[in-house]
């Protein structure tokens, strides 16, 4: 029996994911899109192909059925998004881009030209903290802090720079794991991001085996659709009911694949049927073929921990760095609920997956922007799920190993979910793919 599948999903149209803004029937109102793929988009599509297919099986009758309640509860690990062969994970908010001033000196006078500045956010060691201003206040660890006593400080750029206006959305796996070896300084950051941008600058981009967009993807661009609503009596256009609807384009050689466990459900476990075909996907309908890969190889792999990462934290276990891939339910706001008031980890962390020897973590610092906030209609009651702010993918939570085995521990928990389960019942965050992180180390500075 097959449990886990590994699914391909590519649109073929622009796809709609709205936000929780309303969406009436006033004159000239929006339903504007999110700028990603919810997890909770993803989970409910796959669960209802799945159904589907059972009932298309035409072994359903009154004792071998198979609830909404049921589907509800498949395992759904994901989106990531691949171009090509390459899969692509959210760009991580420890490092930041700023635009700044290379004076270039030549033989006969000085200019002034772009250069790009890379600030790469480490926190501080303890015993460096005396070395720092404490009247000034470091990003939540000041003297105003909730929690200074238990965090880092980190230190700031000595002067304000402006951020890079246009940077990329989504890093490329292979480069992916050199950062979360740190493996990578502000002079190779500088670089890629200088050849990135004059590559996007150009109006063709050059056809080489090596070009810099295989290591980077630009955030989705956005159309505009304008609509007009329809008399159901007489079928013709209403006067002065004009709407509009905002989509993501993705590129045509840009997918996305999810990771769907069946173990709890034996009958779904029975249809051996590959998934291969179009669906809807998001609001308006818009279509999308699904398709399932195989289950070795590369495929596989790709919800496997890398052997590089778990060489580098054997060789450097004191300090295990998460990044968040999908954005995350914590019951704590920007604190997950699996760490107590002294923002160390509690055997809550531990209750999906059994370890021998668990580890002990203690969070010195994160990077995280700005919430996400995450909503959904409710077919079982029929009414929007209750909007939620959630911690944006891409952010980055730094720990401190006490005690344990930490190589166990990230070969265990890669790409797993770490959202805290909702009291509200609104969502199964876990199940739905919310909170998938990845892990490397980090070095305070």
């Amino acid at each position: 029996m097959k449990h886990e599948r590994t699914i391909r999903i590519t649109p073929l149209d622009p796809l709609m994911i709205r936000d929780g803004r309303p969406f009436g029937i006033s004159p000239g109102v929006r339903a504007r899109s999110l700028r990603i793929v919810t997890s909770s988009v993803v989970a409910g599509t796959l669960r209802t192909i799945l159904r589907k297919n059972w009932v298309d099986t035409g072994v359903e009758n009154d004792t071998n059925k198979i609830s909404s309640k049921q589907v509800a509860k498949v395992d759904v690990r994901g989106p990531l998004y691949v171009k090509g062969n390459n899969v692509f994970f959210p760009m991580p908010q420890d490092v930041g881009f700023y635009e700044g001033k290379a004076v270039v000196e030549s033989s006969t006078t000085k200019q002034s030209e772009g250069k790009i500045t890379v600030s790469i956010r480490r926190p501080i060691f303890r015993e460096e903290r005396n070395q720092v201003d404490s009247d000034s206040g470091f990003l939540g660890t000041g003297v105003t802090g909730l929690h200074e006593d238990k965090l880092w400080p980190v230190a700031m750029p000595d002067s304000i720079m402006k951020p890079l206006q246009a940077t990329p959305a989504c890093i490329s796996s292979s480069l992916m794991i050199e950062w979360l070896c740190d493996k990578l300084d502000n002079r190779t950051w500088r670089r890629y991001i200088s050849q990135w941008k004059s590559d996007q600058a150009e109006e063709e981009p050059k056809d080489n085996s090596n070009n810099i967009d295989d290591y980077f993807l630009t955030a989705f661009p956005k159309e505009v659709r304008t609509h007009t609503a329809i008399d159901e009596e007489t079928n013709t256009a209403k006067n002065q009911h004009l709407f509009s609807t905002e989509s993501m384009v993705l590129p045509t050689d840009v997918s996305l694949i999810a990771k769907i466990n069946t173990s709890n459900i034996e009958q779904l476990e029975n249809v051996q049927q590959p998934i291969n075909q179009l669906h809807s996907l998001g609001g308006k309908r818009r279509l999308a073929h699904f398709t399932e890969l195989g289950i070795a190889g590369d495929t596989e792999s790709i919800w496997t921990c890398p052997e590089e990462i778990l060489e580098t934290i054997q060789k450097h276990p004191k300090f295990l760095r998460m990044v968040l891939t999908t954005p995350a339910f914590f019951s704590k706001g920007w604190i997950p609920g699996w760490l107590d008031e002294h923002l160390m980890s509690t055997d809550k962390l531990y209750e999906r997956i059994g370890m021998s020897n668990p580890v002990k973590l203690q969070l010195r610092w994160a990077c995280v922007p700005r919430w996400e906030a995450i909503s959904g209609w409710s077919y079982g009651k029929a009414k929007p799920k209750a909007v939620r702010r959630m911690v944006s993918a891409g952010s980055v939570y730094f720990f401190e190993v006490l005690d344990g085995d930490p190589v166990e521990f990230v070969e265990k928990f890669w790409l797993q979910s770490l959202s805290d389960r909702d009291r509200r019942k609104a969502f199964f965050d876990r199940e739905d793919g919310y909170g998938i992180a990845t892990w490397g180390i980090w070095k305070p500075q």
